[in-house]
């Protein structure tokens, strides 16, 4: 059977499609800003650092609950397929992500409990180490990345008994309303870490004065971009590729995503 040039699903495909648009017209508006804030953060300036580690959590929050509410409508449909069935080894890639985002959260709430006094810090505000804070902040890490972990191989879990008297009865988890909804949250995932991409190639195309990399280096950073683009938008995007890796169309958008990431700056 001709499997056709689109997916049925195309939830994935409008933000393949949002993402070219705020590639092309709405980041290089902003390429400086976003420089400075990672700048500053990463040169231990506590409140840059806080604004990202803010964007972090709301992202992971966003997530979780697009995780919890995706399976719903997802089983939904995948009951209803002959090939409904996909390889949790398929998102072997956000394992980097999971660790990074964690550590951001962490580190955010340890900050949070050191303005408090509950912490003991440094002139600059920042929390001072010690075995017990290292323990608690490993602690949270691996609960976080388990809680994500365990949400993305209940994805795969066909729908209970329960489960399907609760979708005929039409509850809004099953309906449109919940599908927006994680939708929404798996979105906000992709666009935070599309700004850390954006920040990436920009770096990796253009030299310290803001020109082009010279001709001989352009294949180097296409190779590194494409790792990064892996990274940063294919992983967080894998739970749209669960219904439309199959579809040609899928791959030319998303090829059309990282061409639109490096068009204005290469």
């Amino acid at each position: 059977m001709h499997r056709p040039f689109l997916p049925e699903n195309r939830q994935g495909l409008a933000i393949d499609i949002i993402v070219i648009v705020i590639n092309l017209l709405l980041f290089p508006l902003f390429t400086s800003r976003l420089g400075e804030v990672f700048n500053q953060s990463f040169a231990n300036d506590p409140a840059a650092f806080s604004v990202l580690a803010q964007l972090m959590m709301f992202a992971l929050a966003g997530r979780l609950l697009g995780l919890y509410l995706k399976r719903f409508p997802l089983q939904s449909r995948l009951s209803r397929s002959e090939d409904g069935k996909f390889p949790l080894m398929f998102f072997v890639f956000s394992v980097p992500l999971l660790v990074l985002t964690s550590a951001f959260v962490v580190v955010l709430v340890q900050n949070v409990v050191a303005d408090f006094g509950m912490i003991e810090t440094y002139g600059a505000g920042v929390p001072k180490g010690s075995l017990a804070t290292t323990l608690i902040g490993v602690g949270a890490m691996t609960a976080l990345i388990a809680g994500e972990v365990f949400l993305l191989w209940r994805l795969s879990k066909p729908l209970t008994e329960i489960e399907r008297e609760r979708r005929d009865r039409g509850v809004w988890m099953y309906t449109a309303i919940g599908e927006y909804a994680a939708d929404f949250g798996l979105f906000v995932y992709v666009m935070i870490w599309q700004v850390f991409y954006f920040q990436t190639a920009n770096v990796l195309t253009t030299l310290p004065d803001g020109s082009p990399v010279p001709a001989d280096m352009k294949a180097v950073s296409i190779f590194f971009l494409a790792v990064c683009f892996v990274l940063f938008y294919l992983a967080p995007r894998a739970v749209f590729l669960i219904e439309d890796r199959k579809y040609l169309g899928t791959w030319l958008f998303i090829l059309l995503v990282f061409l639109s990431s490096i068009v204005r700056i290469w």
